[in-house]
């Protein structure tokens, strides 16, 4: 999956159920984690939901998780997106902007905004 089929779906969306339920597809893609895997994992607090992330840039090397099923599916989207973008992409990487075009970002809680905040910090801080 790329970020361009992600996008090809969700403009066949006409209404938020739509996407709604095309994010809850999308958690379902979410690579599970063991409960090693989470306690290595580092949590990310200011969210909704209860959120861990780690990214590595050399190897290129994601781990999300949250205990959420919408959450799952935007780190889903996150995950693709960070796995496509080159490193200099990475510094300037802009996930609301994702989410915009997207039609997601006004659905979402400031709470649920945050966690996706604190992942581009952590991104950012990586490259």
């Amino acid at each position: 999956m790329t970020l361009t089929d992600i996008y090809t779906q969700f403009n066949h969306c006409k209404i938020w159920e739509e996407r709604y339920r095309l994010l809850i597809k999308l958690s379902r893609q979410l690579p599970k984690l063991t409960e090693q895997e989470l306690l290595a994992i580092p949590e990310i607090h200011g969210c909704e939901s209860r959120l861990w992330f780690s990214f590595q840039v050399k190897p290129r090397e994601i781990k999300a998780y949250s205990d959420a099923r919408l959450m799952q599916g935007l780190l889903m989207i996150v995950i693709v997106a960070l796995s496509e973008k080159s490193h200099k992409e990475l510094q300037q990487l802009n996930l609301q902007h994702i989410f915009d075009e997207l039609q997601i970002t006004k659905h979402l809680t400031s709470t649920r905004l945050n966690g996706l905040q604190q992942i581009e910090k952590i991104v950012k801080q990586q490259c």
